[in-house]
């Protein structure tokens, strides 16, 4: 199993750092030996294409499923343990599931009456809907619950699985917006897009996964089991996907 290593009171720059990490799910490796940096407020892309690990990789991270090896060092700024959260790209409540939206923000997110509208309004959802039923939400309604839900817990650390799939355009723009807000305010955000005019506009950093990806370093480039550095031009405005790529998972670093 990893070794988790927590550091409180760091004055490390990354929040957290993964070294030879391995993630295997019903016995099929998705990453191996792998490693990865998170920078401390930054604003972190994961990139690549369906199915190179992106939402298994967070996952792993966030402790949801086992990373089977490696090191991962969780630094705390603080003497307390790191706040994350976690914004998943599709969640879908059982039919059955009886709660409100009111309810779902009081119960569930533990956020006190008085405060709902504003929790709500801060990730742009929609008051009206406040005591509409969970289950006849849309998706981008969902979605702007799930991130003020996190947003009220106030995270050291955010990780956003396409956070803008399921919203419309002007829905996109105000989540932009918060999530830009939050990072001036301190916190470090990890979010996994395939829209790559996005990262080119927004990144500090970058996380590019890929189980085929060719990249033009100029270097003969090996970096099998392993994310290996490469230049942020080789991918950035380039929609799907990037047209290289070589055995492995490429990173890239501090763009």
């Amino acid at each position: 199993m990893v070794s988790i290593v927590e550091h409180y009171d760091s004055k490390n720059s990354d929040i957290i750092e993964c070294n030879d990490c391995s993630i295997c799910l019903q016995s099929k490796p998705i990453l191996e030996n792998s490693s990865l940096t998170i920078p401390r407020n930054a604003l972190t892309f994961i990139v690549g294409e369906n199915g190179s690990g992106k939402t298994t990789l967070i996952k792993g991270i966030l402790g949801l499923i086992p990373i089977e090896n490696g090191t991962m060092s969780i630094n705390s700024l603080s003497k307390s343990k790191l706040v994350m959260g976690y914004v998943p790209q599709n969640l879908e409540f059982p039919k059955q599931f009886q709660m409100t939206v009111q309810e779902y923000f009081k119960y569930s997110a533990q956020v006190p009456t008085h405060l709902i509208e504003g929790v709500a309004r801060k990730a742009n959802f929609p008051e009206t809907h406040l005591k509409a039923p969970i289950t006849e939400l849309s998706g981008g309604q969902i979605q702007k619950l799930l991130l003020a839900a996190e947003l009220f817990r106030k995270p050291d650390i955010l990780f956003l699985d396409e956070p803008l799939a399921n919203v419309d355009h002007q829905g996109e723009k105000h989540i932009l917006d918060v999530i830009l807000g939050i990072k001036t305010e301190g916190v470090t955000i990890v979010i996994i897009t395939h829209d790559w005019q996005m990262v080119s506009a927004y990144a500090d950093h970058v996380i590019c996964l890929n189980k085929n990806f060719i990249c033009n370093t100029g270097l003969n480039c090996i970096c099998k089991n392993s994310l290996s550095k490469v230049n942020i031009k080789n991918i950035q405005k380039v929609t799907p996907d990037p047209g290289f790529s070589h055995e492995g998972y490429c990173y890239i670093e501090n763009i």
